[in-house]
């Protein structure tokens, strides 16, 4: 085989590599934190304040984890007020696997969730709420194991 046919031979290589490239990313999986971003963006300030009030609890809010499911511990001040809010658990490494829940802790200001709707891993868990009308927002990563 001579020069010319190994310089063709490799070309082709190269060429079949890029097209490998090409279809191997336009099959893979882009998930965005939000679908809206732009709205998401103008709302921030509103968690920064909420964010604060959180700061300003006497106790913080709590997220644990045991054998069979997720604690997230309200402090004393919420548990005889009416709190209204959700719970997001946001996966990073795939949005299918993200879902809500809503804040309605029991009578020791615990939500659980069970441990069969969350895969070992990484999540970021974003509680907010609001409590006679104060916005509260807490962000917090957790890794379930």
């Amino acid at each position: 085989m001579n020069w010319g046919h190994k310089i063709i031979i490799v070309f082709i290589l190269g060429a079949a590599g890029i097209v490998t490239l090409v279809v191997k990313s336009m099959r893979t999986r882009i998930d965005m934190v939000t679908g809206d971003y732009y709205a998401e963006e103008l709302k921030y300030q509103q968690n920064i304040d909420a964010q604060k009030n959180a700061h300003r609890l006497t106790d913080p809010v709590v997220i644990a984890q045991t054998s069979d499911s997720v604690e997230i511990i309200f402090p004393r001040e919420c548990l005889d007020a009416e709190l209204k809010g959700e719970i997001t658990f946001y996966r990073p490494s795939d949005s299918r696997r993200d879902f809500s829940v809503p804040v309605q802790p029991d009578e020791y200001g615990k939500v659980l969730v069970h441990r069969q709707r969350l895969d070992r891993g990484n999540y970021r868990i974003k509680v907010q709420w609001e409590l006679d009308g104060t916005p509260y927002f807490l962000e917090k990563q957790f890794f379930v194991q």
